[in-house]
């Protein structure tokens, strides 16, 4: 069953490079969206996901390889340091998410107050918080967490201490309730205001449009993640909290529903993003002259 889970976790790993890698290169290659402030907290979180699936390969190829069917002994100092990316990589995804769900809420609840909020600041904030959030997890699990051998024990779950597993679990449980009522409280305006449509009212015309993808790619990515990331991990906290382990079970849960989220997010932004698809598809046509293409169309717009 682990190496499964193993082999499950090292294809999400590439595919969740490969996807985010292709949005940081749209961002690159075109202005508009690097200039498109409510876009900008997508983009913090496809350079987290980029990251936790690069950062991550050290802990899953080492678990793989010294997988064992009959028995093994992982070195428990490694796997502390190796997974340092999943603590981090969660918490910023889980603040990260609750930003996204609060801008949505406050442009239908509140306009006015959204106007004069400065988008990239926001987005600025809200990644640090995540980030000094992922941080203090990641030390805390060093901090309380014994370096003793555990044997056939193939995730970093068995080698944390059950004082860390609780208050991670309370914590990422917490932000997962945040989210959830948000979600529910966003999904139930939006359907009074008959649907994303009603979301260009809270700015001029000429923002309308490009509101409007924003926030048509903002609200899924918060769907995604509250079904790939926020409502299994809260799932799990309340299993562990009754005192069930799953970690020796289901292996590398946390970071594959990482993972996970990190891909649904990109394939989302690929696809309701007209100029990534535009620019995707003029490159898949004609590989060769698409950076030209994107040239011309950013000398045009200055």
């Amino acid at each position: 069953m682990l190496i499964v889970t193993y082999i499950l976790a090292l294809i999400l790993q590439v595919i969740c490079a490969l996807v985010n890698g292709v949005i940081l290169c749209l961002f690159v290659k075109l202005d508009s969206l690097l200039k498109n402030k409510h876009l900008r907290l997508v983009l913090y979180l496809s350079v987290a996901h980029f990251l936790d699936a690069i950062l991550g390969f050290p802990y899953i190829i080492y678990m793989t390889k010294n997988w064992d069917p009959i028995y093994f002994e992982l070195d428990p100092l490694f796997i502390l340091v190796s997974e340092i990316p999943v603590p981090i990589g969660f918490k910023f995804s889980a603040t990260a998410t609750i930003g996204v769900a609060l801008s949505r809420c406050m442009a239908v609840f509140s306009p006015g107050t959204f106007r004069k909020i400065e988008k990239i600041c926001f987005s600025e904030i809200v990644s640090i918080t995540g980030f000094i959030l992922g941080m203090f997890d990641a030390c805390l699990s060093l901090a309380l967490s014994p370096i003793t051998r555990i044997p056939n024990c193939g995730t970093a779950g068995c080698f944390l201490s059950n004082q860390f597993l609780y208050y991670w679990g309370i914590s990422n449980m917490i932000f997962g309730f945040i989210v959830i009522i948000l979600s529910i409280t966003l999904l139930v305006k939006i359907q009074l205001m008959d649907g994303l449509k009603a979301l260009g009212s809270v700015v001029s015309t000429s923002q309308e449009k490009r509101f409007q993808q924003a926030s048509k790619t903002t609200t899924y990515i918060l769907l995604s993640s509250l079904l790939f990331l926020t409502t299994p991990s809260v799932c799990v906290g309340v299993v562990e909290l009754m005192g069930f382990s799953m970690f020796e079970l289901i292996g590398p849960f946390y970071y594959s529903s990482l993972l996970l989220t990190g891909i649904s997010n990109g394939v989302i932004f690929l696809v309701c993003n007209r100029e990534a698809r535009q620019l995707l598809s003029r490159g898949s046509k004609n590989p060769s002259t698409a950076p030209c293409v994107v040239l011309k169309r950013v000398a045009g717009v200055r």
